[in-house]
């Protein structure tokens, strides 16, 4: 079961390095600096996604209540920071930057819903098998 808690660790990596590149690329071709929001973003996308999926894949087991419980409120812990975060960020940014770093901050927030998503969806089929 230890193994199994660690297993999110790798993949989440692998997913913030993809999400990484594309948006420095994204940023480079549109003539937009990458300034400290953007890695900032970068950061608490790939630590809030680890952390909840650890703490959700604990809660596998015979009975899914528990699990749901865990995916919806990790739904809601993610949905609820990211705003916050979101917010800070438009308030403290340079004013050049608000609205990339917006458009970037949605595309990351549906990049990594998607991929905690999918991972969870799949363990919870994989465990459904004998």
């Amino acid at each position: 079961m230890k193994q199994g808690r660690r297993s999110a660790v790798l993949p989440v990596l692998l997913f913030s390095l993809l999400c990484t590149g594309v948006t420095v690329y994204a940023l480079h071709v549109l003539g937009v600096a990458f300034v400290w929001p953007f890695g900032l973003m970068l950061g608490w996308f790939a630590a809030v996604t680890l952390v909840l999926l650890l703490w959700q894949e604990r809660a596998l087991g015979p009975d899914l209540r528990p699990f749901m419980r865990r995916f919806m409120a990790g739904l809601v812990i993610k949905l609820l920071g990211s705003l916050v975060l979101l917010f800070l960020l438009l308030w403290i940014a340079p004013a050049e930057s608000t609205k990339p770093m917006a458009v970037s901050f949605a595309l990351l927030y549906l990049a990594y819903l998607g991929f905690g998503t999918a991972r969870l969806v799949g363990r919870m089929r994989n465990q459904a098998r004998p």
